[in-house]
């Protein structure tokens, strides 16, 4: 099992497929902490939301990163549970480190205030609700992708469509 998620975050890794979400989701997090300071549970909440489509796209990019033929040659070796399980798992440590910097970023750009006076604990509360809100965000996005991926739809065009409108659908009704 370890050798396959390796063989997934390989993949997705080393053919560049990381660089566009990476990139979608500095942007937006430029965007969303580039119009001033905001209390750390708020930012992280928005945070969350707004990553939350960005999560889903790496995820379904990773699910779908392999060629048909060695996903298949993989299906015979290990089974398709465990073949499934392994992009899942892979999906999931992606998300984590997008996650961890999600997290981080907002201290560098200053889009989050700290302490007003030392005894003002909203900081390390605001953080803990950020990180759950995040790992609420997570399974969420990798569950979209899992049903959007080639293996379950079957076809790019199709799983774009689930993606889409799931990701949307999350964002508009709050779902995450």
């Amino acid at each position: 099992m370890t050798a396959l998620v390796r063989l997934r975050l390989a993949a997705f890794l080393c053919t560049g497929r990381a660089l566009a979400p990476v990139l979608a989701g500095l942007v937006a997090l430029g965007i969303l902490y580039g119009g001033g300071r905001a209390q750390p549970a708020e930012a992280y909440g928005v945070s969350a939301v707004v990553l939350l489509p960005v999560l889903a796209w790496q995820t379904k990019i990773l699910l779908d990163v392999e060629p048909d033929g060695q996903r298949r040659l993989v299906r015979v070796l290990v089974g398709p549970a465990r073949e499934y399980a392994a992009g899942l798992l892979a999906a999931a440590l992606a998300a984590l480190v997008t996650v961890a910097v999600a997290m981080v970023f907002p201290w560098l750009v200053g889009g989050v205030s700290g302490p007003v006076d030392p005894g003002d604990r909203s900081v390390p509360v605001g953080i803990a609700i950020g990180v759950w809100a995040h790992l609420l965000a997570l399974p969420a996005a990798v569950a979209l992708s899992a049903l959007a991926s080639r293996a379950s739809t079957e076809s790019a065009g199709y799983g774009v469509a689930v993606l889409a409108v799931g990701g949307v659908g999350a964002v508009v009704l709050g779902a995450a």
